[in-house]
């Protein structure tokens, strides 16, 4: 796996090696223009000059016109011709062609004279008669540019190189935060979730650090609500278990053959007590770590999970053929465990109903029982929780079903007093249609 570190240098570098390019590419042509210029701005200047220098005297064609004189190396880069208007040669320099390096025209022109190509300015005299051409080889001009932008290249090229290594050094510097990080967790113990606090090097790391307190303080929140379930879990089946203890003693001892029969009775009460807390326990771990995808859900009939239970003289639902979206078998469940909650508490009516339609849908179930007090409602749906007056045999863990399967769906549950006097149970977030004669309305 490719480190942080190299990764970046990679990126820098990569972008300053393009910044770079452009602005050689940009340095090579910008100056190529300026010594253009700077070389043409030259043959105008000595162009006029010699014919400044030929309007002081009079001039005659010479039989060899070649100028006298030994010419340094460094002075030939120009050739001057001086023609008559007849197409009489006057005079020339020492490494002039003796072939006119112009047209007639004035001004700027480039013409091939024995095979070489030559950039000339022509200045024409019509009062004087005479015509001056100063041109250079386009060849030492070439050459000329190509040392200038070669001179500029190779500090370029160890610029690059430092800004290299500038940049692996910085990246180093700038990643140090991040390794004292690394080995703050490192050091850390596994039992460990207290928050880091101030991060290493400043506030580029303060986000991640808030984060990553955020996630111990999930972390030991889920860590203590495992401690807390286990242990009420463990003391939830003491009771039954102690129970099938003693009457398993009652039953071994006693010669009675009622006693007996009655001890074996409440031990198939302890069994059936104990399976309801082992399937709660089970429903719940379910419910507590897995998040409902929608390509689990199915729009069933609301109607029907209540139906599917057995019959319930006193449940009422709704008139219309409502429907929801759900995990059919994770609603089930929570169909079960509102309608065995409200069983316990019911006297003569147990009601299902629908408000709205879309996500916005509320299901409730009420009950006309004897109700909740407020400081017990505040409770309801913690585990192992069973408000006052309950009746025995419960486990308190049907409504914490509730609550973590409809959450798994994304949705909330509420608990408030019901119009009927006992409990009402609310169920939020769930999407809802309602299907009326073959038709359905979907507002989700």
């Amino acid at each position: 796996m490719t480190s942080i570190r190299i990764r970046l240098f990679g990126i820098l570098a990569l972008v300053t090696a393009l910044v770079w390019g452009a602005a050689v590419v940009w340095v090579e042509i910008h100056t190529r223009h300026e010594v253009q210029r700077v070389l043409d701005r030259r043959l105008m200047e000595s162009a006029r000059m010699v014919s400044s220098l030929m309007r002081t005297g009079e001039m005659t064609p010479v039989v060899n016109p070649v100028l006298p004189g030994p010419v340094p190396a460094y002075e030939r880069q120009l050739s001057c011709q001086i023609w008559t208007v007849n197409g009489e040669l006057i005079a020339r320099s020492q490494n002039a062609p003796a072939e006119s390096l112009a047209p007639d025209e004035d001004g700027f022109s480039e013409r091939v004279i024995e095979g070489e190509w030559w950039r000339v300015y022509t200045v024409h005299m019509p009062d004087d008669g005479y015509r001056v051409m100063v041109g250079d080889s386009l060849t030492i001009r070439e050459h000329l540019i190509s040392s200038v932008v070669t001179g500029l290249l190779g500090p370029a090229a160890l610029g690059l190189a430092a800004l290299g290594v500038l940049i692996w050094w910085s990246v180093g510097a700038g990643l140090r935060p991040v390794r004292q990080m690394t080995r703050i967790l490192t050091e850390r113990d596994a039992d460990d979730l207290s928050p880091i606090g101030v991060a290493p090097g400043g506030s580029d790391l303060q986000p991640f650090v808030q984060s990553l307190d955020a996630l111990m303080d999930r972390v030991r929140a889920a860590r203590l609500r495992e401690t807390e379930f286990t242990a009420a879990a463990a003391h939830e089946l003491r009771t039954p278990l102690a129970g099938l203890r003693i009457q398993a003693q009652i039953a071994a001892a006693t010669g009675d053959e009622q006693t007996r029969r009655h001890a074996l009775e409440q031990i198939q009460v302890s069994v059936d007590r104990t399976a309801r807390l082992v399937t709660g326990l089970l429903a719940l771990a379910r419910e507590d770590v897995t998040a409902i995808d929608d390509r689990e859900k199915r729009w069933t009939g609301l109607a029907a999970h209540f139906e599917a239970l057995g019959a319930e003289p006193r449940l009422q639902l709704p008139d219309a053929d409502v429907e929801v979206f759900a995990d059919p078998d994770r609603f089930s469940l929570v169909a079960a465990n509102l309608l065995a909650n409200a069983r316990q508490f019911a006297r003569s009516r147990i009601s299902l109903s629908v408000q709205g339609e879309g996500p916005f849908a509320v299901i409730a179930v009420d009950d006309d029982g004897p109700g909740v007090t407020t400081a017990d409602l505040e409770r309801l749906g913690q585990r192992f929780f069973r408000p006052s007056g309950s009746p025995g045999g419960g486990s308190g863990l049907g409504l914490s079903i509730v609550v973590s399967a409809v959450k798994a769906h994304g949705g909330a549950v509420r608990f408030a007093p019901s119009a009927m006097g006992g409990l009402r149970v609310e169920l939020h977030g769930l999407a809802v249609r309602r299907r009326l004669s073959g038709r359905v309305s979907d507002d989700s």
